[in-house]
């Protein structure tokens, strides 16, 4: 009765699969693939884990509900070993998409409309990446220059002064 168990942990995998390939369908549709792998390759790593995790517990169930032997094992998995296997992948699946956020929505729309607010944020944080970089250069140059020092054109004279 314990093999039970495996039905609702692979309902709930099945859901959280389903919801990562629209997402990623999405991204992908919009032509922005190589533009969130650039500008984020942990959350395509972190994904890719998660489904990994995620289609984890369907070939537990499959080893426990068939009965199969793995290689240099005497018996056939526990019922209770395989349980806490897929609990375990389905947990640590959780754990890595607890940040996700918003991304993964359950429609269509709510998905293309994450993965658009995905890309925006991207840019946003670039941009005030960017932002940050050129102050930090400006201050970094005037803390140098030493006043009065620097170039001086007139716009009355031809005449440029050092």
């Amino acid at each position: 009765m314990i093999s039970y168990i495996h039905a609702p942990v692979m309902a709930l995998c099945f859901f959280i699969l389903v919801a990562m390939w629209r997402f990623w369908a999405c991204i992908d549709r919009l032509g922005f693939t190589r533009e969130v792998g650039r500008r984020a390759p942990s959350m395509i790593q972190g994904d890719i884990l998660a489904a990994t995790l995620a289609i984890m517990p369907f070939l537990v169930a499959a080893v426990d509900w068939s009965g199969l032997t793995l290689p240099r094992q005497s018996a056939p998995i526990s019922p209770y070993a395989a349980a806490f296997i897929s609990l375990a992948c389905l947990g640590g699946c959780m754990f890595i998409l607890r940040n996700s956020g918003e991304r993964f929505a359950g429609h269509w729309a709510g998905t293309r409309e994450s993965a658009l607010r995905t890309v925006a944020a991207l840019r946003i944080i670039d941009a005030a990446e960017l932002a940050h970089a050129l102050d930090y250069l400006q201050a970094h140059e005037t803390a140098q220059r030493p006043q009065g020092v620097g170039r001086i054109i007139e716009a009355e004279a031809r005449e440029v002064q050092k």
